[in-house]
């Protein structure tokens, strides 16, 4: 920053919908990297209305800037905080903040101290009389005015993520591309001006709108391309965004995520204009991350005409008299002709079946007009419903619902799009970048063919498996099978998957013999899993044995990756749960994580870590707490 900066306050509002008070870490981690370090907490914002320097903007007119400042608190121990420091560019910081529904800046009325704030922005003439005016500079910028005993300016600034996140209540109410246009703009007016509108609690059922779901305590998660695909276990993306913040992320970096699901941490840096790496051994996953940031690309209006045309050709063989004489059948002369393993098949619809065939093959036919990788891209997309629905079309579902479904989920994955698209040309021009995604191994991450992998990663994001929380491949095995990802699941499970259920019970020596590789891990890794091997959990002991060993090589790989002093998150499970015959054993996840990131090969060194309760955590099956842990390459 320049010497000749003009000092202002800054006062931020925690969102109202952030889950709990052990999120306030986060908050206050990404203020401190992005702003200052110098914070005070604002326990409430009557407090700072209540004396100078604003109790100049408190007024009983029309235009009442404390509507705004104290509306829709977050209802914990601080509402936001409270800095003085040098003037910076709010729209840069707008840009970027995560955990905040808005920040107000109070500042001296000098042409240089506007431009500092707001950099490239035309600045109308502003008046200053005893009364509070107010000007629309942006659609995430209001300026406030007023002049008692001096002249002051107030700006309000909404960050975007505040304006493009409730394209997930959009996506999940339109019913066509006008309700789409209508919502948004509401949604606009709504977090512009309306601050005295009284929103409409959950048990309301009748004429609720979008505003109802924006001022709800419920936060959104999928929105813009996020809402594409969702999986069990997935990031939170205002965590995520917190997260990049912290770690200082610039136009240029690579970020690397090597167990990237659903792609929640891509899409995050897509939307940043950070470029990054997604690598995970599922290829469902594989292919929807690939797909959630390159679809940020397309031209809204060329991807709704072969959605149209899609539709309208699987609707004609819906029409079709005689469904199972259309192409291939269902039945099959060998186990080699299988679609399914005879496992998989018990229970199956025929006639679902064949259909779900059908489209496939509707999809296949399509043709983009444009490149070949763009054409192999528009048909995933395509395919994406029937892996969402997969299980449920194929054994509850007739062709009809199948259809219904199936078109349904795919033109709110495309509203995801277009309303991205809107917000570009009427809100701000989101600078996205690309992702590269590769299907592989993260315990053979210097193995793929890119040199970033091999010490040029600028930091990495990433949330590994929850112990054996969760069993990724049976969870979509009919979407592997059915859309041609793999050919055999039990294999991929055995092979790449890290802590597998289905682990061999030969690992179970390895702990009873107290072998090196077991000696290797950390003790709090080795006492649980001694126990569960001798006290009737075999099976889920080599499960856990083979996760930790798994992590061990997964962390050395990571450790690889990284540049010298650059950052590794890791968020997981903070401990897990295993029943025994009589008792109840917990695997203390977040513990070993940091341990194992501490001892060789990976010689990372641990920062700190930061507890965050989870919202919907449950004494049966959920993971109550994650662990956010901080390392650092030496």
């Amino acid at each position: 920053m320049i010497c000749d900066q003009a000092n202002v306050h800054y006062y931020f509002r925690l969102k109202h919908n952030v889950q709990n008070d052990s999120e306030l870490a986060l908050s206050r981690l990404e203020l401190e990297t992005l702003i200052t370090k110098h914070l005070d907490d604002i326990a409430n914002f009557v407090d700072v209305l209540s004396r100078q320097p604003l109790l100049d903007f408190v007024s009983d007119t029309q235009i009442r800037p404390q509507d705004f400042i104290t509306r829709l608190p977050y209802p914990g121990v601080v509402q936001g905080y409270h800095a003085e420091d040098v003037a910076t560019d709010c729209i840069a910081v707008s840009k970027r903040l995560a955990y905040f529904r808005e920040f107000f800046v109070l500042a001296e009325p000098s042409d240089s101290t506007l431009t500092q704030l707001l950099p490239g922005t035309p600045l109308e003439k502003i008046e200053f009389d005893g009364n509070v005016r107010m000007y629309n500079m942006l659609p995430y910028v209001q300026i406030f005015t007023v002049q008692k005993t001096e002249p002051k300016i107030l700006l309000r600034v909404i960050p975007l993520h505040t304006l493009y996140e409730p394209s997930d209540f959009v996506c999940r109410l339109a019913q066509k591309v006008e309700h789409v246009d209508r919502m948004l703009g509401q949604s606009i007016r709504h977090l512009q001006t309306q601050v005295r509108r009284p929103y409409s609690p959950s048990s309301a059922r009748w004429f609720k709108g979008i505003e109802d779901f924006i001022d709800s305590r419920e936060a959104p998660q999928l929105y813009l391309t996020h809402y594409i695909f969702g999986i069990r276990g997935r990031f939170f993306p205002r965590m995520i965004g917190a997260i990049m913040n912290t770690m200082n992320f610039s136009k240029g970096d690579c970020a690397l995520d090597p167990f990237c699901g659903c792609g929640t941490m891509n899409v995050e840096a897509a939307i940043h204009g950070i470029s990054s790496i997604g690598v995970d051994m599922h290829p469902l996953f594989t292919m929807i991350t690939r797909l959630k940031v390159r679809s940020m690309y397309w031209e809204s209006q060329w991807l709704k005409e072969r959605i149209e045309q899609l539709l309208q050709n699987i609707q004609t063989i819906l029409k079709s008299n005689n469904l199972h004489q259309l192409g291939k059948r269902t039945t099959r002369n060998s186990a080699s002709d299988q679609i399914l393993p005879r496992s998989l098949m018990k229970s199956i619809r025929k006639d679902s079946l064949e259909f779900v065939e059908r489209i496939k093959s509707c999809i296949e036919d399509m043709r983009s007009s444009l490149d070949e990788t763009t054409e192999k891209d528009l048909q995933d997309f395509c395919k994406l419903p029937l892996a969402y629905w997969m299980r449920s079309m194929l054994k509850k579902q007739d062709p009809a619902k199948i259809f219904q479904t199936y078109r349904e989920y795919l033109w709110k994955m495309f509203y995801s799009i277009y309303y991205l698209h809107k917000f570009r040309r009427e809100i701000c021009s989101l600078e996205t970048s690309n992702v590269d995604v590769y299907t592989w191994d993260v315990r053979k991450l210097r193995q793929l063919d890119d040199s970033r992998l091999r010490g040029e990663i600028d930091g990495i994001i990433t949330s590994p498996p929850y112990g054996t929380a969760i069993d990724y491949v049976h969870d979509h095995v009919w979407a592997l099978y059915l859309l041609g990802l793999a050919e055999d699941h039990l294999k991929l499970d055995e092979e790449f998957h890290i802590g597998s259920r289905r682990s061999k019970e030969s690992l179970l020596n390895e702990i009873l013999e107290k072998s090196e590789g077991f000696q290797s891990l950390p003790e709090v890794a080795q006492g649980p899993l001694l126990e569960m091997a001798k006290r009737g959990r075999e099976q889920k002991a080599s499960a856990f044995y083979k996760y930790f060993v798994d992590m061990r090589d997964a962390f050395e790989e990571m450790s690889e990756a990284l540049k010298s002093g650059k950052q590794l998150v890791m968020i997981i499970g903070k401990e897990q749960s295993v029943t025994l015959e009589d008792g109840v054993i917990a695997i203390q996840l977040g513990t070993a994580m940091e341990e194992l990131g501490k001892k060789e090969p990976a010689n990372l060194e641990h920062i700190t870590s930061v507890d965050v309760t989870l919202q919907k955590a449950s004494e049966r099956g959920a993971i109550p707490m994650e662990d956010i842990i901080f390392f650092k390459k030496k």
